[in-house]
């Protein structure tokens, strides 16, 4: 399926020898990014060129990239009402957590120390202590990515990373989240996406309580939310488990490093729609507690059309006292609200 849909970007005229086949190509591009082993064990597995190994990879991630994100990532980008609907209802039933649709975080890719010596390279110089490039990935219910963006420098902080993004700009200005909500208590809360306490907060954008002390409800709160961004953790983790070119230290630069991510989250969300087998101990959802009905979460939802509502720090505020009081509800035995 993947050989068919780039098969036309790989194809090579023939000029003085025998080009690589295309099924050869594809085969040498997958193994590289599945094992990560170097250039040159490629090369002596192949017979071919270091150089040549190493422009067969580049040239076959970009055209995953280019020929299946479209189908393989942005597709799953809820636009409709009746989409984040599905999107929430996923969520809340295997996470528990209401209004949300999906969780976002960043992840180190390594990379070589990029050009210019460790001085002039310090942008990329993480916390880890090594070289990187940062993933920024939104990730559903169920461990896809359904927008990313790869290769600002691991020294960029998260929040930095978002707000420089065309995602930041289409939610706040264009409107890309249907504007609808669900009345919890006296707030209307929208649809909602979770994240660590390194993001912005806003009205779509909520985040843990960060006091030194906590209250009961805002500590069983933390852990409801902690819950949902869990998934972020899984998705990185099955990336990096299947793909452990992105696991081990590089020998790649950034932009190289860049093309191969984004080749692999593709192969990854591939994986999902193809039920690929997984090891047991990287899929979490084998071990799911508390697992709702979803025909009861959806009778539940009830979210309507509305009003934009004035995205501010107290009205945020307001969104999350409101979902604190209504999960500490749920945990002292008053039902689903």
């Amino acid at each position: 399926m993947i050989l068919d849909k780039i098969i036309r970007n790989l194809v090579k005229p023939a000029t003085t020898e025998e080009p690589v086949s295309p099924e050869c190509r594809l085969a040498i591009c997958l193994y590289r990014l599945a094992r990560g082993d170097y250039y040159y064990t490629l090369s002596e597995m192949s017979g071919l060129g270091t150089a040549t190994i190493q422009g067969i990879v580049n040239e076959v991630c970009e055209a995953i990239v280019i020929n299946l994100w479209s189908s393989s990532v942005s597709a799953h980008f809820p636009t409709s009402e009746e989409q984040v609907q599905e999107k929430i209802i996923d969520m809340e039933e295997r996470w528990q957590f209401p209004c949300c649709w999906a969780a976002i975080d960043g992840c180190h890719i390594s990379i070589k120390c990029p050009a210019g010596g460790g001085e002039a390279a310090k942008e990329y110089h993480n916390f880890k202590n090594f070289y990187s490039i940062v993933l920024m990935g939104l990730i559903d219910a169920k461990y896809r990515f359904i927008w990313a963006s790869a290769g600002f420098p691991g020294n960029t902080h998260d929040s930095m990373i978002l707000q420089a993004t065309q995602l930041w700009k289409d939610i706040n200005e264009n409107d890309l989240i249907p504007t609808i909500s669900k009345k919890i208590g006296n707030v209307e809360v929208g649809p909602l996406v979770v994240a660590d306490s390194a993001f912005p907060f806003s009205t779509w954008l909520m985040k843990p309580y960060t006091c030194a002390i906590l209250t009961p409800e805002e500590r069983y709160f933390n852990y409801r939310l902690s819950r949902a961004r869990m998934v972020t953790e899984c998705a990185y983790g099955q990336l990096k488990g299947r793909f452990r070119v992105l696991h081990r230290k590089s020998e790649c630069n950034e932009d190289t490093m860049k093309a191969i991510t984004l080749a692999c989250i593709v192969l990854h969300n591939i994986c999902i729609e193809c039920d690929e087998a997984l090891p047991m101990q990287l899929d979490l959802s084998n071990n799911i507690s508390g697992r709702r009905d979803r025909e009861t979460v959806r009778q539940l939802l009830n979210m309507r059309s509305c009003a934009r509502v004035k995205d501010t720090s107290v009205q945020a505020g307001k969104i999350r006292a409101a979902l604190k009081e209504k999960v500490w509800k749920e945990k002292q035995g008053h039902g689903v609200c």
